[in-house]
């Protein structure tokens, strides 16, 4: 069991896994069946790039990219036996970490930001309980009864 870092509570990590890769990302530990699991959303691994400048010096850079490429989903389990080691993030990369996140969710989540306020004329008629409260006069309906 991974007991040298808190379980159950969200934090920014950094995991070095077995195979050498080092993946990021907002992440939860559980434990189950005396394993810790680890819950990780929205998982991008670095990317470090070099290239040349003007003045023919080596300048580098680190960016992210998204850890499974060719998947859509936004979270990923991390059994134990596949994590060398876990640890936090530091502010910095948890600030680039974020804006990366949003750029790459970018258009994605347009069904959040167009949303509509039903309106009678929509089949919106109101709420639920005010429904089973007037069905309840209606048909005079007595739990007690049955």
């Amino acid at each position: 069991m991974i007991s040298y870092a808190k379980h159950e509570e969200e934090f920014y990590g950094v995991f070095k896994l077995v195979s050498g890769e080092e993946v990021l990302g907002k992440a939860v530990l559980t434990e189950d069946n005396g394993e810790t699991l680890c819950f990780v959303q929205n998982p991008v691994s670095t990317v470090v790039m070099q290239n040349k400048d003007d003045s023919g010096r080596n300048v580098r850079g680190v960016g992210f990219a998204k850890w499974m490429q060719f998947s859509d989903e936004d979270f990923y389990i991390l059994r134990e036996k596949d994590v060398v080691t876990v640890s936090s993030m530091s502010k910095e990369i948890t600030f680039m970490y974020e804006a990366f996140i949003q750029q790459e969710n970018k258009g994605k989540n347009k069904k959040d930001t167009q949303k509509i306020n039903p309106q009678p004329e929509m089949g919106y008629l109101g709420k639920i309980d005010e429904a089973r409260n007037l069905f309840e006069k209606i048909y005079k309906f007595d739990p007690i009864d049955k």
